[in-house]
C-alpha cells in the first residue's frame, strides 16, 4: 500500500456512487507499502457510517486481478480472515479511475502488530494452514512473476549483482529445483510477512494485501512466513517463535517428511527471492515516486540469506 496517484473528493464521490456506499464522509492515503496506491474513506447511507480500503492497482498486471479478487471471495468464504472485496453496480469487483482499475474492501478490526510473540506466530501458523487447506480448492491457477523464471533472468541481467552474489544465487536455484521436486502445491499468500496481518487484543482478525498470491508450494509460503515473523534483526531463528509457528501450522496442516526436509531450503529461497524481488522494485520505481511511498533495502534480504545459510546449511 502506498500513495502514487492523488485522489480527490469527487473521485471518492464516483467511488461511492458506483458501490453504492452512500456519501464520502472523509478519506486519506496510506504511506505503507510499495507497488499500489490505497486510502482509507468512510461513507456514510442512511445514517450509519462505514470504513473502507480503496486500492488502486498501480503496477499490478490487470490480467490477473480477477484470480487475486476471487481468491479473496473463496478464502472469505471458506471462513479465513481476508476482507471481501465489494461488487458494484455493474457486477464487478473492479472500478476505473485515471485509467487504472481499483477495488474496495472492508476495512477490518485491528492494526499491524508492534511487537511478535510465541502465541502470535502460533495464530499465525495456524491461520496460513487454513489459507492452504482452502485453497486447495480454488480452481484458478496463477503463477508468480518472481517465481523460477524471474530469478534466472536476474542472474543475467541485474547490473547490481556481483560475480560472487551471481554464483550464491546460482547455487540456490540449483538447491530449490532439487528440494522442489514432489512437493505439493496449493493457492499460497506469497508475502505474510507480519505487516500483511491485523491483530486486536493479541488475536489475529484479519490476513491482508493477497496481491503476491500464486499457485505454488505450501512449504515455500509457509518458508516465506517463518523468515519474517521468526527471526531477529540479525537473522537468527527465535526458535520459540519458530516452533510456536510450526506446531500453529502442523495442528491444522501437518508437513510430510519431504516438506519438513526441504524448509530450510526454502528459508534461503524465500530470502533470495524477496533480495532480488527488492532490487526489481527499486530498479522499477526510481523513475517515478509518488507522495507518501515506501521502499525497501535489498541488502536486508542478502544479509538474510547469508544468515540463513549459515544457520540452516
Amino acid at each position: 500500500m502506498s500513495v502514487y496517484t492523488q485522489l480527490s473528493q469527487q473521485d471518492f464521490g464516483f467511488i461511492c456512487e458506483t458501490y453504492q456506499l452512500g456519501e464520502v464522509v472523509s478519506f486519506k492515503g496510506v504511506a505503507d507499502g510499495i507497488e499500489n496506491t490505497t486510502y482509507f474513506f468512510i461513507s456514510e447511507k442512511e445514517g450509519l457510517q462505514s470504513e473502507w480500503v480503496f486500492t488502486l492497482f498501480e503496477y499490478t498486471q490487470e490480467q490477473a486481478l480477477p484470480y487475486y479478487l476471487e481468491l479473496y471471495d473463496h478464502l472469505y468464504q471458506q471462513g479465513v480472515p481476508v476482507p471481501d472485496p465489494l461488487l458494484n453496480t455493474e457486477g464487478s469487483r473492479l472500478i476505473t479511475l485515471y485509467n487504472k482499475p481499483g477495488a474496495v474492501f472492508p476495512k477490518l478490526p485491528g492494526r499491524t502488530p508492534k511487537q511478535l510473540t510465541a502465541d502470535l506466530c502460533h495464530q499465525c501458523g495456524v491461520e496460513l494452514a487454513k489459507f492452504h487447506r482452502a485453497g486447495e480448492s480454488y480452481k484458478q491457477h496463477h503463477q508468480c512473476p518472481k517465481g523460477l523464471a524471474f530469478w534466472q533472468h536476474s542472474v543475467e541481467h541485474f547490473d547490481e549483482l556481483s560475480s560472487e552474489d551471481k554464483a550464491l544465487i546460482q547455487d540456490g536455484i540449483k538447491r530449490y529445483q532439487d528440494a522442489a521436486q514432489g512437493l505439493p502445491k496449493t493457492s499460497v499468500h506469497g508475502d505474510l510477512f507480519h505487516d500483511n496481518v491485523l491483530v486486536d487484543n493479541n488475536k489475529i482478525t484479519a490476513i491482508i494485501d493477497l496481491f503476491n498470491a500464486s499457485y505454488d508450494y505450501a512449504v515455500y509460503d509457509l518458508a516465506i512466513t517463518l523468515n519474517d515473523w521468526t527471526l531477529d534483526e540479525q537473522h537468527h531463528i527465535l526458535r520459540d517463535r519458530y516452533q510456536a509457528m510450526l506446531d500453529g501450522y502442523e495442528s491444522v496442516r501437518p508437513l510430510s517428511d519431504k516438506e519438513k526436509t526441504a524448509l530450510p531450503i526454502m528459508q534461503q529461497t524465500s530470502a533470495m527471492r524477496w533480495w532480488l524481488s527488492r532490487i526489481d522494485t527499486a530498479r522499477t520505481f526510481q523513475t517515478q515516486q509518488g507522495d507518501d511511498t515506501s521502499s525497501k533495502d535489498p541488502n536486508q534480504m542478502k544479509a538474510q540469506l547469508l544468515a540463513l545459510h549459515k544457520q540452516l546449511g
